[in-house]
């Protein structure tokens, strides 16, 4: 009780008719002691407990300080949720809908259903917009039934939830159908030797192949599985001396003739790599969003005020050789055994969302035909097989770039030999121009080509004439 008689007189209960004021009864109430109360005062609302923060009402006191809140003790003026705490009054005789369990009003916010949301109407009934979501229980609940004959595991990620399977297609892939030029690539046809049941680039040369980064709601994939891919091999085939993060956000920024965050293609992003090359990471941040271009064609990694590398003495950008494409499984297999990780293109459906374990292949669960696939791109670090009752099982393993939240701690593993999700159709290696010994071979106007002695091979499809060490 507040100290003072006046106070006491509030415990008469607002002279009986306040006595037995509820949520129920506050349209009533409201009629009965129009005001305004709260409204009326200089500084309208107090915070705590301020026994002068009042309103003369009737015979008694009613308040606007926090105290007043205080369940059917509660002694606030008529209009304080109202004026001090924005809660508009429901009208008298309003009309009720139900909804899922949850009630509401045609005067109340629209409620959030996953990624869509529903509407109280006048006459009681309920209106709800109809996107097909990222994930919602339907699709998680035909995953988990169909689990044995899939193969892989789903789970329920939070990340997915409230977002409509549209903005994942644009925002979490980002790669384009492959153009002409990129399936006209020259292919490289491998001519490895023994190759194991089992290999994992990120064992066989540990600690050179980068773990999951997460693109965000960004659709880069173009961006970011180029320099992560070039990143790996930058690390492996210089034995360590370059192990370097390279900056996606370069790319997504200053490549032309791309969409930014909605998308590109990986031809336009390998001929930038070749002909301007990239700074670090810590040079050009990735923040999944498209900004101005800070660097010219011409920069060198002083001039774009870049930290020079400390275990090699480069002041050039980064830059990779021409992009080649791998003719199958085999060939896959040997580069990656070979020269590292490298870049495949995938078919995406709504499923692989929710991937989180096992040997992914597209399921038949909630795909009609309006939901259409999109393409991304990911890194394959390796192979594996598994026996699964009387049948052994080949996979890929490839990294993905959602983090490492997402499937197996950033990886999934999916179908190897049947091309599943189209994902052996258009795979793309590329060698880095890495430091040591790098020489000139010749002049071609302005260019200078470079030759690099720590196991760059130029590919057989560019000519260049025969060289030798110069001392």
């Amino acid at each position: 009780m507040r100290g003072s008689k006046i106070v006491k007189m509030r415990h008469l209960l607002l002279f009986l008719a306040l006595v037995g004021f509820t949520v129920g009864q506050g349209s009533r109430f409201r009629q009965e002691f129009p005001g305004p109360y709260c409204a009326a005062r200089a500084d309208r609302c107090c915070r705590d407990r301020q026994d002068g923060c009042a309103q003369p009402i009737s015979t008694t006191l009613c308040y606007c300080d926090e105290f007043c809140e205080r369940g059917e003790h509660g002694d606030c003026c008529p209009d304080y949720e109202e004026v001090c705490m924005g809660i508009a009054p429901e009208p008298e005789n309003a009309t009720s809908c139900v909804y899922k369990n949850r009630y509401f009003t045609p005067y109340d916010q629209a409620l959030v259903d996953n990624c869509n949301t529903c509407k109280c109407n006048m006459d009681g009934s309920v209106t709800c917009t109809e996107d097909v979501c990222l994930a919602d229980d339907d699709l998680l609940r035909q995953l988990h039934h169909l689990e044995r004959s899939i193969g892989w595991k789903a789970t329920n990620y939070s990340e997915w939830w409230g977002h409509k399977y549209d903005e994942g297609k644009v925002l979490r892939l980002g790669t384009f159908q492959p153009r002409f030029r990129v399936k006209a690539m020259k292919r490289l046809s491998n001519k490895g030797g023994h190759l194991p049941s089992r290999f994992d680039a990120s064992e066989h040369w540990t600690g050179l192949v980068a773990e999951a980064r997460d693109q965000g709601w960004c659709g880069s994939s173009w961006a970011f599985s180029t320099a992560t891919m070039a990143s790996d091999r930058f690390a492996i085939l210089s034995k360590g001396r370059e192990m370097v993060q390279l900056a996606p956000q370069q790319m997504l920024a200053c490549v032309r003739r791309q969409q930014g965050c909605s998308g590109g293609h990986l031809d336009t992003a390998w001929q930038y790599l070749r002909r301007t090359g990239v700074v670090n990471e810590e040079c050009y941040p990735y923040i999944a969003a498209q900004n101005v271009c800070k660097i010219s064609n011409d920069d060198t990694l002083i001039t774009a005020n870049c930290e020079l590398p400390v275990k090699v003495n480069r002041t050039l950008m980064y830059k990779m050789g021409p992009a080649f494409s791998l003719n199958n499984e085999t060939d896959i297999m040997a580069e990656i055994k070979d020269r590292g990780t490298v870049q495949a293109i995938m078919r995406v459906y709504r499923d692989f969302f929710s991937y989180r374990s096992g040997i992914y292949r597209h399921s038949a669960a909630a795909t009609p035909a309006e939901e259409r696939s999109a393409y991304h791109s990911v890194r394959l670090i390796g192979w594996g097989e598994e026996r699964v009752g009387y049948d052994v099982v080949k996979y890929w393993i490839a990294i993905n770039s959602w983090g490492q939240w997402w499937g197996e701690n950033g990886r999934f593993r999916i179908l190897r030999g049947s091309n599943e999700c189209d994902i052996e159709s258009y795979v793309l290696a590329s060698n880095p121009y890495v430091h040591e010994h790098v020489q000139a071979i010749r002049k071609v106007g302005e260019l200078q080509e470079l030759i690099v002695g720590t196991g760059y091979v130029p590919h057989p499809s560019r000519r260049y004439p025969p060289y030798a060490h110069r001392g």
